[in-house]
């Protein structure tokens, strides 16, 4: 993510940022193809953000949806913006900037998917103190504390990293370790082993209660873990791992623009996956809210029929 820095005053290149001239034909491509993926992917998040803002009633996992949404917004607005900013060689403290806050947002999204997988998680694991203590206002809580905990960290690492601000190689090697251990150490092994834990009860449950489907939620969850760890977790790996590698500079731009489209296509397939999981497939056509709301749904659905709204049992899964 950082690049660790050299003591002379005039800093090499940052291999970070793929240079047109590098890779010619191949990073022209693989750009075009990841603006108009985060177009796209814009749109839908902006979509979802707008549902569950004034369309969809309020949960503990809609909030944390919404957190998710804002962050991908946000992660997919910094990127277009540097592709951007790179094909019409802008001033580099401008794209320093965006690129700081496109770390900032890859952290919160990373964060709240945590959170999620973990919640639910909970919820089958302990359901019975997973229902006294669920609110919408607990939720809020814990999203304000993951977008504090991410700028305090992404900070750091700005004053500590930037080769604009003369910063210190120690420092900045710490600050990055400390980032390596909250995202590689905490962040995703908490979000797989929840999603695994999750996986195999919804599996036993469904096998124990064969008349009763898994909630199109706990579907949600786990296609949403599944994209990002193939599409978005090799972009986290190159800003943490890359640097600390001997490899050529080549290699490393066209990793970063493969990891840049990937992370892209991960951020755009959340609202994919929450309308395909809550569409009914037969039948008249619904509103996007009704099918945003059914597919975010914490009720279990009984086959032949949709579960109302209003029911709640974490112990049919």
């Amino acid at each position: 993510m950082n690049q660790t820095l050299n003591d002379s005053q005039a800093p090499t290149p940052d291999p970070s940022s793929p240079e047109p001239r590098a890779l010619g034909v191949p990073y022209w491509v693989l750009s075009a193809l990841t603006l108009l993926t985060c177009v796209c992917s814009v749109a839908g998040n902006g979509l979802v953000v707008w549902l569950l803002s004034c369309r969809v009633q309020r949960t503990p996992c809609t909030v944390y949806v919404l957190h998710l949404a804002l962050a991908d917004l946000l992660f997919l607005l910094c990127m277009a913006s540097l592709l951007s900013l790179e094909a019409a060689n802008a001033h580099p403290v401008a794209y320093e900037v965006l690129r700081r806050v496109k770390y900032f947002a890859y952290t919160v999204g990373l964060s709240m998917l945590t959170a999620i997988s973990t919640l639910r998680c909970v919820s089958v694991v302990c359901p019975v103190w997973h229902r006294q203590h669920q609110s919408p206002r607990l939720s809020a809580w814990v999203c304000a504390a993951l977008w504090t905990l991410s700028l305090v960290m992404n900070t750091l690492a700005a004053v500590f990293c930037s080769k604009y601000w003369h910063s210190d190689e120690n420092q900045c090697f710490v600050v990055d370790a400390v980032l390596s251990v909250l995202i590689l150490g905490i962040f995703t092994p908490v979000m797989t082993v929840s999603s695994a834990t999750l996986f195999v009860q919804v599996r036993r449950t469904s096998r124990r209660w064969r008349r009763r489907r898994p909630t199109r939620l706990y579907v949600v969850i786990l296609a949403s873990v599944l994209v990002f760890l193939i599409c978005a977790l090799p972009l986290g790996l190159y800003w943490f791992l890359l640097f600390w590698l001997h490899l050529r500079p080549q290699v490393v731009r066209l990793y970063s623009c493969l990891s840049r489209l990937s992370a892209a296509v991960s951020c755009g397939a959340n609202p994919l996956i929450y309308f395909l999981v809550g569409s009914r497939h037969v039948g008249p056509r619904e509103p996007l809210e009704a099918v945003l709301q059914r597919a975010l749904q914490e009720a279990p659905e009984l086959e032949g029929r949709e579960t109302p709204s209003g029911y709640n049992n974490e112990e049919g899964v």
